[in-house]
């Protein structure tokens, strides 16, 4: 063992345990399997957490082999203290992978570990150019790059485009049959009343919503097709499918989340958002408990939704649904972003980015930084056959349009901040939201959130200066 090493365990900041018995962070792999791996220096070890990922790393790991004569062993591990088991293992036993595979709300906390190394990318392909700015967002840390992303989930915006063609239809035939007589009374200029009842009939893609608020005034306007019985529904337990409303204004770390002194939660603009929320309960009826997210998921399948606010999830969900031979997903569907709020305020939507990073305590950095930028880049076409996911390098071509959609969504979407003080945000927000919902106080539930988050990181409570709540004054207030 270096003395390094052992030297540095002492300066650590945050104190490290073993998550697991050994039997348990190795499941189906010999740690004499490790120990011989590691004699060899052309050799790379590769830690997970995730089962989905077993069959991209350990046939990219494969491709990889035959390319660079180097081999990679990859093992899953146990999920609960992840990180320090990583560390344990590197600084204590000398067997530590030379990369792992982590959220990106988790990078703060390995960076002080000292387990991240500030990458060299010498294949310059950490730029706009391959990844969206998201995940070069996620995978900075003050000022460094200590990550390559691999994959990313995110809510989106589900839509049944069998059914959509069907309201448009519906109201070209019922509005363009009563066209001619739907004008005003007193008019005497003939020019003037053919001008006026002029009907334009709709396509699918003019009525399709670009708003949240637009959601309601469609629902105002147009009916459901026989057999759908709902315009739109979302698990509302659950703050991913809820963050969309107000989370472009809720700002913890600023845009890479790791700044402790940029935050931005009480203000007019979240509260005006969180209102619209609450008014969305009254609007299409639902109840925090009424539904499950599976079993929405079942109802968008049986084209009684319209609109569902999903995750990237279940485009393979869907796409194996068709296939099915007992009740096979007959309709078509797509996804949209999402990006308002209103005419004048905007939404964002939260994401999850999983990257790789190399272990800052490895004898093989430069080797590890290749092998992840091969998994992340190279080899990144494979993800969602291999694994169902999405992945964060644009693709030349992606297998279903949807998949390029959810892209798309993923491009306006807000990380969890990485600043270890407020990993129990996704826990604090989904609180806010839920008493929303139960109708709490949207001014007192954002001040006291903001108040927590500064007290989790600065220590002392800080109260923020009071703001009138605004009033809505969106139509569908009054149309209701």
């Amino acid at each position: 063992m270096h003395i390094r090493k052992k030297l540095f365990s002492a300066f650590v900041i945050l104190a490290m345990t073993v998550a697991a018995m050994f039997g348990d962070l190795y499941p189906g792999r010999s740690l004499i399997e490790s120990e011989s791996a590691r004699q060899d220096k052309e050799v790379l070890t590769i830690w997970y957490t995730d089962s989905y990922l077993d069959e991209y790393i350990r046939n990219a790991a494969v491709v990889y082999e035959e390319k660079t004569g180097v081999k990679v062993v990859s093992t899953k591990v146990s999920g609960l203290e992840y990180l320090e088991a990583i560390q344990k293992a590197t600084i204590d036993d000398n067997y530590g992978p030379d990369l792992f595979v982590l959220g990106s709300e988790s990078l703060e906390k390995a960076y002080l570990s000292g387990l991240c190394y500030e990458l060299k990318d010498s294949h310059r392909v950490l730029n706009s150019t391959y990844f969206p700015e998201v995940s070069l967002d996620a995978i900075s840390y003050s000022d460094s790059k200590l990550g390559y992303p691999l994959l990313f989930e995110c809510s989106v915006f589900l839509y049944n485009r069998t059914l959509l063609e069907e309201v448009a239809n519906q109201y070209n035939e019922n509005a363009g049959a009563g066209s001619g007589s739907d004008y005003g009374e007193g008019s005497t200029d003939e020019t003037e009343v053919i001008e006026n009842t002029e009907f334009k009939p709709v396509t699918a893609d003019e009525i399709l919503p670009t708003s949240i608020v637009g959601i309601t005034g469609f629902a105002l306007k147009y009916s459901l097709p026989e057999g759908c019985e709902s315009f739109f529904k979302w698990c509302v337990s659950d703050v991913l499918y809820d963050y969309w409303f107000a989370g472009a204004y809720m700002n913890v770390g600023g845009e890479k989340g790791d700044d402790r002194d940029e935050i931005d939660i009480y203000n007019p603009e979240s509260m005006y958002c969180l209102r619209v929320f609450q008014d969305f309960k009254q609007f299409f009826s639902m109840e925090i408990d009424e539904y499950s997210y599976d079993d929405l998921l079942k109802e968008f399948e049986e084209g009684k939704i319209l609109f569902l606010q999903a995750d990237t999830s279940a485009i393979n969900k869907l796409e194996a649904a068709k296939k099915s031979e007992e009740n096979p997903f007959t309709y078509e569907y797509g996804i949209t972003s999402i990006g308002m709020l209103n005419d004048e305020l905007k939404s964002q939507g939260l994401s999850v980015t999983k990257i790789v990073s190399v272990n800052g305590m490895s004898e093989h950095k430069e080797k590890a930084e290749d092998f992840a930028k091969f998994l992340t880049v190279d080899y990144s076409s494979n993800l969602y056959s291999r694994a169902g996911k999405l992945a964060c390098n644009y693709q030349k071509e992606y297998q279903y349009p949807q998949i390029e959609d959810a892209v798309r969504t993923y491009e306006n979407s807000v990380s969890l901040p990485k600043i270890v003080e407020t990993s129990n945000f996704w826990v604090l927000t989904e609180m806010v939201y839920t008493k929303a919902w139960d109708g709490e106080n949207v001014n007192l539930l954002l001040r006291g959130l903001s108040g927590q988050v500064k007290k989790q990181i600065h220590g002392i409570y800080v109260e923020d200066e009071y703001i009138e709540t605004p009033t809505i004054t969106e139509d569908y207030v009054s149309q209701e």
